[in-house]
């Protein structure tokens, strides 16, 4: 097919035209992505409540703290985080090295976390727990009602209530201590995949995805919806 001059600038003309809105698009998709990444870095990855205040892991790994700010407990330092829990007037964070650093209120030593390398954390109404690689729980803060005695065994996570803590063994069993007051602290049997201590109740979740929980039931707190 013969084509002719003005034609094959005609074509020339729209293949430049072509190619400019395809560099066009895919410099606005780039802008697109780099805002994108930009909004990331303030999208939380995960969010923690304590008595009057909350703090939110940023999917930075920077952690940032709103509400009462009486003891430090909104101060969160700078650096890299994997995992925040706000307690009554503190806040504990295990930075991504694995080693846990506390701010806020340390009237009991709450906020005094001791060496080691560890996996995940839970803090307290007045003291912290967090659990080592080795599988073991260590506490520290207040411990009126021995909730800082963390008995011995391999476990795989750990919460740490107003006065009690529970801690989830490798065996799937649930182990409790510390205040008893209300049985809070009296683990039924059986395998659970969570844990969570509150002030005088405690909840897990089976492993068959049914969700248990004993202690107080002042409020109707212990007795989960059919």
């Amino acid at each position: 097919m013969l084509i002719t001059a003005t034609r094959r600038t005609g074509l020339a003309s729209l293949a430049f035209g072509a190619l400019l809105l395809l560099a066009l698009a895919a410099l606005g998709a780039a802008g697109s992505w780099q805002r994108a990444d930009a909004q990331d870095d303030r999208r939380a990855a995960a969010v923690t409540v304590g008595r009057s205040h909350a703090c939110a892991l940023l999917d930075s790994g920077a952690v940032e703290c709103w509400g009462r700010n009486s003891e430090g407990q909104t101060n969160a330092p700078a650096g890299r985080f994997s995992a925040i829990s706000a307690g009554g007037d503190h806040t504990c964070g295990l930075r991504e090295t694995g080693t846990v650093v506390c701010w806020g209120d340390n009237d009991y030593g709450e906020t005094d976390a001791p060496a080691g390398q560890f996996s995940a954390l839970s803090a307290g109404g007045r003291y912290t727990c967090a659990l080592l690689d080795s599988g073991a729980i260590e506490c520290w803060g207040w411990n009126w009602a021995g909730q800082t005695d963390a008995p011995g065994g391999q476990f795989s996570a750990v919460s740490a209530g107003t006065i009690h803590t529970c801690g989830l063994l490798d065996s799937g069993a649930v182990e409790c201590w510390g205040d008893n007051d209300a049985g809070q602290a009296v683990a039924p049997e059986g395998r659970f995949s969570a844990v969570s201590a509150g002030g005088e109740h405690t909840c897990g979740l089976r492993e068959t995805g049914v969700v248990e929980c004993w202690g107080s039931n002042d409020y109707g707190q212990a007795v989960t919806p059919a």
